[in-house]
């Protein structure tokens, strides 16, 4: 499409009113130029050490943030609730991790980690990874819906292996161990759930069989279903993969 600029006769210019003079100039400087939707995050004031402490892990951990191209602006907030989950509102476009859900997840990774007597370390990658998925697992309930399509958790997960490979390669494989891990425990919103685990897992792994061979070898994807993870992968992708893009830079 051809600037309206250069449409102008100058030898006539003079005549155009200024309103359409201002209209034209501002039309051509931002031809082209869509808007760049944003997420921004938000964390409520604690009310109490426990939901303090979950506060702290989730701006350590970083988990809240996305370079995914997003077809609207998106607020995320942490805040107490009432119950310990993480939701997503069409109506308002905001994703709420509560507090109590992170601790409860703190909680559990802990006695998780006591019991294979894991290092600090190790526990650190596992929350941060665990935290990631459940802000990954939110981020494909707000894609789906703000792209039209059918929403279920299912779908937010398809959604979440996307983004996540995308996103933040790095913590592909610890989010593959942290859902096993969590997954025969109830009450962890999207890290509970034993054949979920398995598939998101399947996904991620099938993204890059060779870059993510850990999460074959640590059994986190059922061994008999290892070989058909990259035609999983590749359906959702090709299914879903124009919707969960990185943003240029």
């Amino acid at each position: 499409m051809e600037s309206r600029i250069a449409l102008i006769d100058p030898r006539r210019s003079h005549r155009m009113p200024l309103p359409l003079i201002a209209l034209v100039l501002s039309t051509a400087s931002t031809l082209g130029a869509a808007p760049a939707p944003e997420l921004t995050v938000h964390y409520e004031q604690p009310g109490s050490p426990r939901a303090e402490q979950a506060m702290k892990l989730l701006k350590e951990s970083r988990a809240l943030k996305t370079g995914i191209r997003l077809p609207a602006p998106i607020e995320v907030t942490a805040r107490d609730c009432d119950a310990a989950e993480a939701t997503w509102d069409q109506d308002e476009r905001r994703i709420t991790i509560c507090y109590q859900l992170v601790d409860r997840a703190r909680r559990t990774m802990s006695g998780v980690s006591e019991t294979e007597e894991a290092d600090t370390r190790a526990w650190s990658g596992r929350m941060d990874a665990a935290l990631s998925v459940l802000f990954h697992h939110q981020l494909g309930h707000a894609l789906s819906t703000l792209n039209g399509l059918p929403d279920s958790d299912e779908q937010a997960d398809r959604f979440a292996a996307l983004t996540l490979t995308s996103d933040a390669p790095g913590r592909v494989v610890g989010a593959a161990e942290a859902r096993h891990l969590l997954a025969d425990q109830s009450g962890l919103d999207a890290l509970s759930g034993p054949e979920e685990s398995d598939t998101f897992s399947c996904l991620l792994y099938g993204s890059d069989p060779g870059k993510y061979r850990r999460i074959a070898q640590g059994g986190w994807v059922p061994p008999e279903r290892a070989p058909s993870c990259a035609a999983e992968y590749d359906g959702v992708k090709s299914a879903l993969g124009a919707l969960a893009v990185k943003a240029p830079a």
